[in-house]
């Protein structure tokens, strides 16, 4: 199917590549050079990188530079993966740690990862703050707060121009100039499947395949929505602990809710708990609620709270040992100079786009949280949000049609859950093949924690789209086990 045209200009424009050319000679023709950084880590050693110049011409838009990375394709070129990442914040860097499973998994294509507007490489909210000559790199330290919002609340409307529909335009052009005239395959993750479907309805190239991993609710979902973050998250941690509960090898037991209940009311009242000044900002119900995207520190949540309950001093080195867990989980993606998450530009999308309740008070966020055992940090940024936002463009007309899409779900996932994503999916069946894999008690980004279960329906669907179904799979490396 063919989509409508958009108003977009490259002022760095590559030729149409060749589909029978070597990978070094389709980047030569693309303008992709040996990248800076690729002796740096063993994933980019033979990455590709180039710079293109954007600007759509409209109203709330600048020129914007935007950076993207190559893997070429081992073997006989079948086209282009686009990788998008989440956030809205997270640069292509988030994908690094795993890009050999793609390249595996995807043969045959170039695997194409971009900074979308305001993150990574490309141009940021914040210049010079957010850049990797600045004091603290990519990321705001010290005075760049202040600088970084006096240089957004001088040009207000700015922020306007770095919204999800300008990112969704620029991925457009990105396709349509870096790409070839061979398949095309887009990849979402969380935010980077709502930024995928922006792009899909307006798109002015063919699109053979679009793959949502951990999709996000729809837009009239508004009680799975940003502002009710920590119901979601309270909803996954409860069924974590009602398994606990079934399980002779837990160490909570049948009781394990009730447990926690008590453990909440008792330090909600004050009460002084050994091991509780190892966790972050005191907040034990934030902190639990992280360590469900992460299987290992997940398991540990019930012995977490078995000895705060009983106050053993072996408490503050468990919990020193769950953050040591965590941290290693997330090493791997936030070694790389580029994976600073950029929170201006997350802090102004969240509060303009994705905010469903903006009278939402401090009061009524403390009153909900006091119910809940499990919390995300994210209605509280909402609550608390400082920065200028925009008012987001009128939404864009639904296609009839939309090319064939695998959404990878999992079951026990903490941010975009399962149920919306299944509703969503329905939906989206209307106006061409979805099928679902869903991955049983996998948290958020499947990617990171289900690769066995991935490797074989994303290699199907790369063959052949169009045969897309659905299926459930059980990922080794997310069982949950009490022992």
């Amino acid at each position: 199917m063919k989509y409508l045209p958009t108003f977009l200009t490259a002022i760095l424009a590559a030729v149409a590549l060749n589909a029978c050319a070597t990978p070094h000679e389709r980047a030569a023709q693309s303008g992709f050079t040996a990248c800076d950084d690729r002796n740096m880590h063993a994933n980019l050693s033979d990455s590709l990188c180039t710079e293109i110049t954007v600007d759509h011409g409209a109203l709330q838009d600048e020129p914007v530079n935007l950076f993207v990375r190559k893997f070429p394709a081992r073997g006989d070129h079948q086209g282009e993966i686009w990788l998008i990442a989440g956030g809205p914040g997270e640069s292509g860097a988030s994908f690094y740690a795993d890009i050999n499973f793609f390249r595996q998994t995807f043969a045959g294509y170039d695997v194409m990862v971009p900074d979308h507007r305001g993150t990574g490489y490309s141009t940021k909210l914040c210049m010079p703050e957010e850049t990797l000559d600045s004091p603290d790199g990519l990321a705001l330290a010290g005075a760049e707060w202040g600088s970084c919002f006096e240089q957004l609340y001088a040009a207000p409307g700015r922020a306007g121009r770095f919204s999800r529909r300008n990112a969704a335009l620029d991925l457009d052009t990105l396709v349509s100039t870096l790409g070839s005239k061979d398949k095309r395959l887009i990849y979402g993750v969380s935010y980077g499947t709502s930024l995928v479907l922006e792009y899909a309805r307006l798109a002015s190239t063919d699109i053979d395949g679009i793959i949502l991993d951990s999709l996000t609710p729809a837009p009239s979902d508004h009680s799975n929505g940003l502002s009710y973050r920590s119901q979601t998250t309270d909803r996954v941690g409860m069924a974590l602990l009602d398994r606990c509960a079934t399980d002779s090898d837990c160490s909570l037991g049948p009781e394990a809710v009730t447990t926690y209940r008590a453990l909440l009311k008792h330090l909600d009242a004050g009460a002084e708990i050994p091991g509780m000044d190892r966790v972050p900002n005191g907040d034990l119900r934030q902190f639990m609620g992280l360590l469900l995207d992460v299987p290992e520190a997940r398991n540990r949540i019930p012995d977490i709270i078995a000895a705060l309950s009983n106050r053993d001093p072996a408490a503050g080195p468990l919990i020193e040992q769950v953050i040591q867990s965590a941290e290693a989980h997330w090493s791997e993606i936030t070694r790389y100079a580029q994976a600073t998450s950029s929170i201006p530009l997350s802090a102004i999308i969240t509060g303009s786009e994705y905010n469903s309740r903006p009278d939402l008070t401090a009061e009524r966020l403390a009153s909900e949280k006091a119910e809940l055992g499990f919390t995300s940090p994210l209605p509280g940024l909402l609550v608390s949000n400082q920065f200028p936002l925009y008012e987001a463009p009128p939404a864009l007309a639904a296609r009839a049609t939309l090319p064939p899409i695998l959404i990878l779900q999992g079951t026990l996932d903490a941010k975009t859950p399962y149920d919306a994503a299944i509703n969503r999916a329905a939906s989206l069946s209307t106006r061409g093949p979805v099928g679902v894999l869903s991955l049983t008690d996998a948290p958020h980004a499947a990617y990171i924690t289900s690769q066995d279960c991935l490797a074989k329906p994303l290699s199907r669907f790369a063959n052949d789209p169009t045969a897309v179904s659905s299926q459930t799979c059980s990922p080794e490396n997310v069982a949950i086990t009490f022992r």
